[in-house]
């Protein structure tokens, strides 16, 4: 099978300092230069004969490019489905550029406890996300809340769930992976969450949580299919392999990428995907949550039923 996401980074930028998150102040992130327009159209032409489905345009902070627009216009010609995280604090003042171009427009929420929240943030964005879901509503939007539960904000999915259910809008549980400083969620805490599978308007992907409890990816018996189920972009146009989280070779797409997938370098790592020492116990959702599609088993079939009880909810429920 070929790989059906692209994880594009527009920009290394981040006007925030997640606890969870290094880009922001990792020396190798912070001088970087922002991807620009002509590249990421080329990427896209390219990205679209191979048969990539989906674009998550993503960073950093990814309104912070100021092209972010324009790309996702082009995304939208070339009929692929978008998608966009966003810290809300850009938001306001960029909705109207945006509006109608965004598939999955996520905005980041970790607590209603505007302390809790901007602990975990690095700066206050609670106004601006409480602010962003009242213009996104009135531009006809379905924005997302993303809920990245860490052991210090485990206890806000109660309010949260009920802020969501009040307002219509998806809450995404999403557990933090082993990356920067934070530890990965127990099993018992897993598994607290997941007596909200069944509620309305909230997703939790039974895949990825069951992967996790588990033990994550193993070398053994690899589940991670990175390499061939995800095209990662960096900003400096480079393809990053085997993922951006553990990148270990970056190579230069100034020319085709589809040649690129079939060297013996990228056909090197696509034999070794989920099989790296680093790749064990790992559960990068960003990476296992494609993977899912591409082999029919127990995590195929949970994957698949999370993400249609999503769609019911958001577009179904939603309505009454």
């Amino acid at each position: 099978m070929r790989p059906i996401l692209c994880n594009y980074y527009v920009t290394y930028r981040c006007n925030a300092k997640c606890n969870f998150c290094d880009i922001w102040h990792n020396s190798k992130y912070r001088h970087s230069s922002d991807a620009n327009l002509k590249d990421v159209t080329r990427n896209l032409y390219d990205l679209k004969k191979i048969g990539i489905k989906f674009i998550d345009f993503t960073g950093g902070e990814p309104l912070l490019n100021k092209s972010l627009p324009d790309m996702l216009k082009i995304a939208k010609k070339l009929k692929f489905l978008t998608s966009v995280t966003t810290n809300c604090i850009l938001y306001p003042s960029r909705a109207n550029e945006i509006h109608g171009l965004i598939d999955f427009l996520h905005f980041s929420l970790d607590s209603l406890d505007r302390e809790v929240n901007k602990q975990i943030r690095g700066v206050d964005t609670y106004d601006d996300v409480m602010k962003s879901i009242e213009i996104a509503k009135k531009l006809g939007e379905k924005p997302d809340i993303l809920y990245t539960v860490t052991n210090d904000n485990m206890d806000a999915i109660h309010k949260l769930y009920q802020f969501c259910k009040n307002q219509k809008l998806m809450l995404i549980v999403n557990p933090v992976f082993f990356y920067s400083d934070q530890k990965p969620l127990s099993y018992k805490k897993l598994k607290s969450l997941n007596k909200f599978k069944t509620k309305s308007y909230v997703y939790i992907n039974m895949a990825l949580h069951n992967l996790i409890m588990n033990g994550g990816n193993s070398i053994q018996k690899p589940r991670c299919k990175a390499v061939s189920s995800t095209i990662v972009i960096s900003p400096e146009n480079k393809l990053l392999l085997p993922c951006f989280h553990h990148s270990i070779k970056e190579i230069d797409i100034s020319n085709s990428i589809e040649e690129i997938l079939k060297s013996d370098e990228y056909m090197e790592f696509k034999e070794h995907e989920g099989r790296f020492d680093f790749c064990e116990s790992c559960s990068i959702n960003c990476y296992l949550d494609p993977s899912f599609t591409h082999k029919f088993d127990k995590l195929f079939i949970l994957s698949f039923l999370s993400k249609a009880k999503y769609v019911i909810d958001k577009n179904i429920k939603s309505r009454f």
